[in-house]
């Protein structure tokens, strides 16, 4: 509680002023004078981390096309991914621009130190979700004060299990990576994988379905990606143009399910129209093949098989001698 002074000691204070005796309050609110001398903390994250990762850009690339040919063969239906460049700031910041509810996910990604996290918005995991059950994902779902159903705690573990391969994929040429889901939360507050003040590296990748679009988020405590910050800093070199092996097993499981059309030919010749016109039940026709020679199999038109015409099991069947292979395929 403050006290009036009285005028003794109002007089006493300035003579101890004016004498020395008493020093005076220095004003907190002005820096103090450093001759134009800034402090400079070469430890702090912040000062390391700004550089540009060309490396780091090539694994989210590659990873937007992982999660593409993912999302496509478990919805069924073409999903667009695009990744946006990483931004670096401090996981306090990230967190607070999080929306309420979400759908994150810890995970581990051995051998490096820490844990990654993985955020799914709830209009996307909605839409998903709708479009995995036949809807029409409008984008129109009401998210706010609404958790998430069984089935849908189900989908998404299933969608962000798929994810992490993904990740694992993306990261092999750079650094092979073991990925593992930790836990799973709806609350920011409940994710701290780091300290509010440390750095983490965040990519979003948007994700464009027929109808409506969302956001994928993964995000690397600095101090995870720092062992590796040599490789993921480095030019990118002369890439050697790899095959997206998603897409291929995609376009091979869709081969091998194609129906296909195969056809023997017992022979073939030329006849007027004159003898075709007069033909009658009992006539012969004489082919130009042998009795003895292997018929031909054509399959969809190209001339795949050689053989031998029979019966098994009371039917007529086709007994393969030889497997005719052009140059493009050998």
């Amino acid at each position: 509680m403050s006290e009036i002074l009285s005028q003794d000691e109002v007089d006493s204070l300035l003579d101890g002023l004016d004498s020395g005796e008493v020093e005076a309050a220095k004003d907190k609110g002005k820096p103090e004078k450093t001759d134009g001398i800034i402090a400079y903390d070469f430890t702090s994250q912040d000062k390391v981390v700004r550089a540009r990762m060309p490396t780091f850009d090539v694994i989210n690339e590659r990873l937007s096309r992982e999660v593409r040919a993912t999302l496509s063969s478990l919805l069924q239906t073409n999903v667009d991914v695009s990744a946006n460049p990483f931004d670096t700031l401090k996981f306090s910041e990230f967190v607070r621009s999080l929306p309420v509810p979400t759908s994150l996910h810890v995970f581990r990604m051995e051998p490096l130190r820490g844990h990654g996290l993985i955020v799914l918005e709830s209009q996307l995991v909605y839409n998903l979700i709708d479009t995995f059950f036949g809807g029409e994902a409008l984008g129109k779902a009401r998210v706010e004060g609404r958790e998430f159903t069984n089935i849908e705690e189900v989908m998404i573990k299933k969608a962000v299990v798929a994810v992490l391969k993904n990740i694992e994929a993306s990261w092999a040429p750079i650094e092979p990576v073991k990925t593992t889901l930790i836990r799973s939360e709806m609350n920011p507050q409940f994710t701290a994988i780091v300290l509010p003040t440390d750095l983490v590296l965040v990519t979003r990748f948007e994700i464009e379905l027929e109808q409506s679009a969302g956001n994928l988020v993964v995000c690397y405590p600095y101090s995870m990606i720092e062992p590796m910050r040599n490789k993921l800093s480095s030019g990118v070199q002369a890439e050697v143009e790899e095959i997206d092996t998603n897409w291929r097993k995609m376009i091979r499981e869709v081969i091998l399910e194609s129906e296909i059309v195969l056809r023997i030919e017992l022979g073939k010749t030329e006849i007027t129209g004159e003898r075709l016109i007069y033909m009658q039940k009992g006539d012969i026709i004489q082919l130009d093949n042998d009795a003895c020679d292997p018929l031909i199999c054509y399959v969809d038109g190209l001339v795949k098989l050689k053989g031998y015409a029979g019966v098994q099991r009371g039917f007529q069947a086709f007994q393969i001698n030889e497997k005719i292979i052009t140059d493009c395929e050998g």
